[in-house]
This record gives structure tokens, sequence and C-alpha cells, in this order.
């Protein structure tokens, strides 16, 4: 029986869905044990907690400009200077708790879900020979800040071929790469049959459909993206599915203008299937041609493995800005900068279907079946021996003991450049 130990962090929900993703497909073998553990949650202080999650969601939504500096500043970080990245004083506070919880729990593999978790491992293993193997997974299109940081992990899976010469130039090695793609709910994988999940919906099987899927955390614009849709399929035959996650004002607008339209318009041809909050979009978007969404990493990801071509607006955080341009550079997504330009797409689209077909095939060459190969290679590392686990340098976790470690592990490492 293996013993698996993931680390995720609460900084939106992605992180922690890919990671209670892995522990659903690690049970499914039958041959092992998982704990799930939120890094800050369990080890750190009620400040970072709310910095990691709330202060994040703030900056997003309140100070984009702001949020999008910093992130591309970031983005360029030396990776010389790994050792003192601005996130170590938060990591470091959680050494203590992480090292109790791996003495206790004994695991054969650990998995990190966000940089937080890999920089822990690496400055663990500054002090601890770690009997584990330790596996991180990006979570986006784009080497995001801090990963470089994360350099002792042993294993690190990355969205595909394209980005390993970006992982070789922040310090890692080949034979560390694994690019097999993002770890997203398995259930994605499942081929979308469009007629049967249109049939579990009480869809019509052969009409345009179109996913709006915003209102996650503090994005939402489920409600005015809505309503242009409306406007740009007017005398056309349609349906809508609108995912509204936790805007619940948004899903009562829409909800009161779908009554509105129901009365006054009877005939209007376009069917709306208004949602809250749901753990079935990959029924959801099974059922559509088109998604009209954000582009964070596993949401996108989720769409791509679907085979549905997206339409994206250009008002997200800078990482999604990333993601968004791989994105249209591969050919899977296209971009909107207002409702003008949304409604320009929408109307393109419907009148030359065959752009949506041309998109949908080059989704293709992104889907991978990322969470069964990385489920498979964990599974296959070999058990941990935790009879020999001695520290390095006297091995005392506080913080102190830390900064002076980190400090000659740079001296190290910029005396070999």
């Amino acid at each position: 029986m293996k013993k698996i130990l993931i680390l995720t962090v609460t900084a939106g929900n992605g992180h922690n869905a890919c990671a209670n993703a892995m522990k659903n497909e690690l049970l499914k073998s039958g041959n092992a044990e998982v704990k799930v553990v939120d890094l800050l949650k369990s080890y750190s202080t009620k400040l970072n907690v709310w910095v990691a999650d709330k202060g994040y969601g703030l900056a997003v939504s309140k100070l984009p400009r702001t949020y999008d500096y910093f992130y591309n500043k970031y983005l360029r970080f030396p990776p010389e200077k790994r050792y003192f990245c601005p996130s170590q004083n938060t990591v470091i506070s959680t050494l203590k708790g992480l090292l109790a919880e791996i003495l206790n729990f004994k695991p054969d593999v650990i998995y990190c879900t966000h940089f937080y978790a890999s920089i822990a491992i690496t400055d663990l293993k500054l002090a601890y020979e770690l009997p584990c193997k330790c596996v991180a997974a990006i979570l986006d299109y784009v080497n995001s800040p801090f990963w470089e940081s994360g350099i002792g992990v042993d294993y690190l899976a990355i969205p595909n071929e394209d980005f390993i010469e970006e992982f070789l130039s922040e310090g890692y090695e080949r034979r560390q790469l694994l690019p097999i793609g993002l770890p997203v709910d398995g259930r994605t994988l499942e081929p979308a049959d469009k007629k049967e999940a249109r049939k579990k919906l009480g869809l019509d099987t052969e009409t345009f459909t179109v996913l709006v899927m915003f209102g996650g955390g503090f994005w939402s614009g489920c409600f005015e993206i809505f309503k242009e849709l409306l406007k740009a399929l007017k005398g056309k035959t349609a349906q809508i599915i609108v995912i509204n996650g936790k805007d619940k004002k948004g899903f009562k607008k829409i909800e009161r203008l779908k009554r509105r339209i129901a009365k006054l318009a009877p005939e209007c041809g376009i069917k709306i299937l208004n949602v809250g909050f749901t753990n079935e979009v990959h029924l959801y978007v099974s059922a559509v041609d088109l998604a009209i969404c954000k582009c964070g990493g596993t949401g996108a990801t989720e769409i791509i493995n679907k085979g549905v071509p997206m339409l994206v607006t250009e008002s997200v955080p800078a990482q999604e800005k990333h993601n968004l341009t791989y994105l249209k550079r591969k050919g899977v997504a296209l971009s909107f900068k207002d409702t003008c330009e949304l409604r320009k797409h929408i109307e393109r689209i419907t009148e030359n279907p065959q752009i949506l077909s041309e998109m949908s095939k080059n989704t293709l060459s992104l889907k991978r079946n990322a969470i069964l190969d990385l489920a498979e290679f964990i599974l296959s590392q070999p058990q941990a021996d935790y009879n020999d686990f001695r520290p390095k340098c006297g091995g005392k976790i506080n913080k102190r003991a830390f900064k002076r470690l980190l400090r000659y592990a740079e001296q190290a490492e910029l005396s070999e450049i």
C-alpha cells in the first residue's frame, strides 16, 4: 500500500480541485493511502492564509494593474536568487509543521499542487535527506513566478514539450521534467458525447449551444456577457447554459431576465439553462459547441479535454493573460476586450461554423491524459525507508536557522555559476 501526501494551498479553488482529483484517481487503484493537507491552513498563520486566498482575490479584482505589475516583475526573478524569493518568509513558517507531518505519516510520495509546497520541500531538503519522492505539477500554461525556487522536487509535471526549455533555463534538469499536461479532473477525459449530454440536461440535441462560465471567487461577469450573447443570437435558434459559480447575484439577475423573456417573447428561439454552483462541469462542457469563459489553467484544460473551443475575456489576471496568449497561438481560443467585440465574434462564428470545427480539431494537440499518467507515475515510485532518516545540518526547525541555511545554499549556488 503506497502512502501519498498531497500538499495544496487555498488560492482560489483550482489547486484544491486538482488535489482532490488526484486523490480520487489514486484511490481508484486500491493500492494507495492518501492524505490531503492544506499547507498554509495547517502549518502557517491566519494572515498568510488570508493573503494567499482572500488577498489574492482582492488584488486581482480591485487592483488588477498592480497585481499584473508584480506578477510580471517576479516572472523575471533571477533563478540564482531562488533561496531568497519573496515567498520564502511565508514558506519558512510552515516547515516545522510539515516536517512533523512527514515524520508522522511517512509518505512514499509527496505530491504538490502549488509552488509554496515545492519551495517548502526544497527548503527541507537543505536540512534533511527526505526518503520519499516529491512530485509537483504546474497548473497554468506559463512558467509562473517562484517555481524556480521549488527546484528541489524530484519531478515536475509541465503542460507539454513547449515548456521544457523555459524550465531548463530556471535550473531544472531534464530528468526532472514530465511534459504530460495539467492534471485536472479525470472525468473531463471521457469522450464528449454532445447528444447524450444534451439529453441528460433536457436540451435539444441538434441546436447550437453556448456555455457561459464565470462567477468563481471574486470575478462576476456572467450577467453582462449573457445579455450581450442574447443580442448576438437575436433571431437565431440557440441554447445557452450559464454556470454562475459563487455569483449568487448574477444567478438571480439571469433568472429574472429569463422569466421576462419567457413572458414577453416566448417564441424567441433561445433556450436558457441557468445553473448556480455545480460539481458536474464536465457534463455541461460535454454538451456545448462553444465556451465563453476566463482562462485559468485548470478550467481551460477541462474545456480543452472535451474538445470545446473557447471565447475568452481579456479582463483577467496576469497568469490568465499568459494562458490566453498561449492558447490563442495554438488555435483553441479567441479573445474579446469588450461586449462589442464579443458580439462580433458570436455573429462571425454562427455564420461560419467551420471556425469552431477547426478550433475543436486544434484542441487535440493540447489534450493529454495527464491525471491518469501522473497518478500511474506516482504509484510506480519506490517505497520510502524512514529508518535512516537523519538531518544534514542539525535540522532544527526555526526561522533563523533556515534563513541561515538558505543563505549558505544561495552562496554555494552562486559560486558555481
